[in-house]
């Protein structure tokens, strides 16, 4: 996966940057509510490589679709 494919996938509710060595990080675009917090949503998703932190960011997505009660909703890809 690159950068690219990651940003037009979760861009839009995240910004994705490079760390320091070859990590990447991702950061909601607007920080989540005390309920969100309390269901195990983060505000930030880390990986060791681009491939990692799209499958993390890709179980964010599952998560959030189990806490509000419904399916995950397709992002551009």
């Amino acid at each position: 996966m690159t950068r690219t494919e990651l940003t037009a996938r979760f861009g839009r509710h995240w910004m994705i940057s490079s760390g320091v060595g070859a990590d990447w990080y991702a950061v909601r675009r607007t920080p989540l509510s005390a309920r969100g917090l309390e269901h195990g949503l983060c505000d930030v998703r880390c990986g060791a490589d681009l491939s990692e932190l799209g499958r993390r960011l890709d179980a964010e997505l599952r998560l959030e679709g189990q806490m509000w009660g419904h399916a995950p909703s397709q992002r551009a890809s």
